[in-house]
């Protein structure tokens, strides 16, 4: 009999080998992908999948060993079954998913290549998640055995009832003593800089860890350097201990990305605590399928932290190797293993990452 992946995460929690409780809150979508490299307007056939920010991270780190757990809102329908269907079957628990309404997010995906860049279509704007209400959810239930709560700014940027609600969460979960990370994830086809602003100052205050760029920092919480600087990477250092101190967190991680063409980029990371850094040397590498690498660097730098909050080195060394692999998985969410992670970072050498 083949076993599902709730089935060997169950029989992991039976040997004693879960780690922790994990609630992520977002929107599933519906994503839809021409074959190939196909433009949208060549194309009579679309691919289909589900994802989205915040169920990437649940996934992943369910895959990771994690009991993990998706708070969302999907219409009662045949799409809805189809998400969720999706979750259960990479062991996310969504009991706490509310079926209500009739539309699901949906958006399209035109994969580049070469010199031409991939492209996203969003179709979200009357979907079920933007007339959540906070009444719909038991937050006290849902954070009484968790030991993390992930949210994205994406959330945020859906509307005004899923940004309150998305608050209120973040709120319980500081009451019940679990650790809350953010992940900016500023998309500008959602709001405008402006809304993200207001959203994004009142949010960090309720956050000990963050994912964040210089731009995230600098623009939307408006942090400047303190001084003249030769360099930008004095700069950044400058704004992103201000940050750190400014919002008492613990940790701010992220990302860099050079563009060589669609199919090539390379990717280094870095992470700040109150008075240290750490960076990555960069790696480059070949890309099938770029959605969702950074959900998938945030899975892994989250599941390093759950095991040793104070080994921010290794979560900032584990998430890029999430992240790089993730390139190479079709659909929205990594799907690996830890030892599969490990052994791929044994096999790129201090050269590539610098262990």
């Amino acid at each position: 009999m083949q076993l599902t992946t709730l089935d060997l995460i169950n029989s992991m929690e039976h040997r004693g080998e879960i780690m922790s409780n994990v609630v992520t809150m977002g929107e599933i979508m519906l994503r839809l992908s021409p074959p190939l490299h196909h433009k949208i307007e060549q194309t009579n056939d679309f691919s289909a999948t589900y994802g989205g920010g915040e169920a990437n991270v649940a996934v992943a780190l369910s895959y990771l060993g994690h009991k993990t757990t998706f708070i969302s809102k999907l219409p009662d329908n045949q799409l809805g079954d189809g998400a969720i269907k999706h979750l259960r079957g990479y062991g996310v628990n969504t009991e706490f998913i509310v079926r209500d309404g009739e539309d699901i997010g949906i958006y399209f995906l035109e994969n580049g290549f070469g010199t031409r860049p991939s492209q996203v279509i969003y179709n979200r704007r009357h979907s079920a998640i933007t007339k959540i209400k906070k009444e719909e959810f038991d937050f006290d239930k849902i954070f009484s055995q968790a030991k993390w709560f992930h949210l994205s700014g994406i959330t945020l940027a859906l509307g005004e009832e899923i940004k309150e609600v998305a608050l209120y969460a973040a709120q319980k979960a500081k009451e019940h003593n679990v650790k809350v990370s953010f992940d900016f994830n500023y998309r500008a086809k959602l709001w405008t800089k402006d809304e993200a602003k207001k959203a994004m100052q009142k949010v960090l205050p309720l956050v000990d860890i963050c994912f964040a760029s210089y731009f995230d920092a600098n623009t939307l919480l408006e942090i400047e350097p303190s001084k003249s600087y030769e360099n930008d990477e004095e700069k950044q250092n400058d704004v992103f201990y201000q940050m750190i101190k400014k919002y008492n967190l613990s940790y701010v991680f992220g990302t860099k990305r050079e563009l060589f063409s669609a199919n090539e980029n390379s990717l280094s990371s870095y992470v700040y605590t109150k008075d240290s850094k750490y960076t990555t040397e960069a790696k480059r590498f070949n890309i099938f399928d770029r959605v969702g690498g950074g959900d998938a660097f945030v899975s892994g730098a989250i599941h390093k932290l759950l095991g040793n909050c104070k080994d921010f080195q290794k979560a900032n060394e584990f998430g890029l190797a999430c992240s790089i692999l993730k390139h190479t998985i079709p659909g929205d969410a990594s799907i690996l293993k830890e030892k599969d992670i490990l052994g791929f970072m044994d096999n790129l050498g201090a050269s590539a990452i610098n262990r």
